[in-house]
């Protein structure tokens, strides 16, 4: 099949300001220019112009794969009608300006590819409207969900109107698990969503030659409350009246906050905070791990659980029902009642106490769906299949 040129608008994307902001959605589009040209617009606004005190365009080139980040700076106002309204305008300016610059230098893309409706699907509707390009959207966002801290619900009237449209003005949608998917349709009238999962590099997340360490367990995640890390620390301590040379490995912004925890439990020596790195280091400190550790009170996928996989590593998670989607009891992990950190403190003790029961070549064999290759395939089939349609 030829390859074919795909326009992805992506409201989160890595940036020198966010490195880590929808760094999924980056390893989503590498995964999936190995079968089609994909090139990347992400306009982000420099709020304390660290980068820029106007526009400062950044851009990269490898193999199927052209990203374009755009950074914009504007004043900021004190009444945030204004602030937003002028930031607005330049936002929307600069992504037409890179829009038409992407198409005279690449040729006219057969598809635009949204990635988390708001805001960038607002372009995409301007550009359906202006040049008749068909747009779809993969969804991560997890406002959707009526559990969350930050719901679709509780933005004002006038956004969820837009929203709608950006939504229902789709071909087609995707979400990255089927609890997404499930929350998504009963807030819009969406028929049919693709499930198209997150994927994990591979070539970084293998196994290790050598077994891990058998009292060594680490979390990895923005250290948000929903993903509870203060609890987690709270069954470590537990942990560590047995165990007393047990060590908790935390990676993630804004450690400080948690390290008066780690005093009060008196395991500030045990609980070491490593901040946030690269994937590659990272992996060497999953690969050393006997657990990974994520208490979530809700997620929409996950993604340090298949990469923890892809190690051989298996996951201690709370049980909600996403988790569900990529684990399977005694296989590749094991669940623990939400929100209590004794019940979590007793399943981390007994994963010290079964590890050896877990066949790190079956939890292997557990994350081989979420590859590079297998991932964009599903993406290249969905376009072949929006396309057609099209004609």
């Amino acid at each position: 099949m030829p390859r074919k040129k795909i326009l992805w608008l992506c409201s989160w994307y890595p940036s020198k300001l966010m490195p880590f902001n929808g760094d999924f959605i980056k390893r989503h589009a590498e995964a999936a220019s190995l079968y089609n040209d994909i090139g990347v617009i992400h306009i982000v606004r420099d709020v304390k112009g660290i980068i820029t005190k106007n526009v400062f365009k950044e851009e990269s080139q490898k193999n199927g794969l052209a990203e374009k980040i755009i950074y914009y700076y504007t004043p900021s106002f004190r009444i945030s009608l204004f602030d937003k309204y002028w930031s607005e305008l330049k936002y929307r300016k600069l992504y037409k300006q890179a829009i038409a610059d992407h198409i005279k230098r690449a040729g006219a893309p057969e598809l635009v590819h949204v990635h988390v409706a708001m805001k960038a699907g607002t372009i995409a509707m301007w550009l359906k409207k202006k040049n008749s390009v068909p747009y779809i959207i993969s969804e991560h966002w997890s406002g959707y969900l009526p559990e969350a801290d930050e719901k679709i619900s509780d933005q004002p009237f006038y956004l969820r109107s837009l929203w709608k449209k950006v939504i229902l003005g789709a071909s087609a949608i995707s979400a990255v698990s089927a609890r997404l998917a499930n929350a998504i349709q009963q807030q819009f009238a969406v028929k049919k969503i693709r499930i198209i999962p997150n994927v994990v590099d591979i070539s970084i997340f293998y196994p290790a030659t050598s077994s891990s360490n058998d009292t060594r367990f680490i979390h990895i995640s923005g250290l948000e409350e929903l993903k509870n890390p203060k609890t987690i620390m709270e069954a470590f301590a537990i942990v560590r009246k047995t165990y007393p040379s047990a060590v908790l490995d935390i990676f993630g912004p804004g450690e400080n906050r948690l390290k008066d925890l780690a005093v009060e439990l008196q395991a500030e020596k045990n609980i070491h905070f490593h901040g946030e790195i690269a994937q590659k280091e990272l992996a060497e400190f999953v690969r050393r791990s006997l657990a990974l550790i994520l208490y979530s009170n809700y997620e929409t996928f996950g993604c340090v659980i298949i990469e923890a996989n892809a190690c051989g590593i298996p996951v201690v998670l709370s049980d909600i029902p996403v988790f569900h989607e990529t684990v399977t009891e005694g296989l590749n992990g094991i669940f623990v009642k939400p929100n209590d950190p004794a019940a979590l403190a007793e399943r981390m003790i007994e994963m010290i106490k079964t590890r050896s029961s877990f066949n790190s070549n079956a939890i292997v064999a557990s994350s081989s769906n979420y590859s590079y290759e297998k991932v964009g395939k599903q993406f290249s089939d969905w376009y072949d299949e929006i396309l057609a349609k099209k004609v």
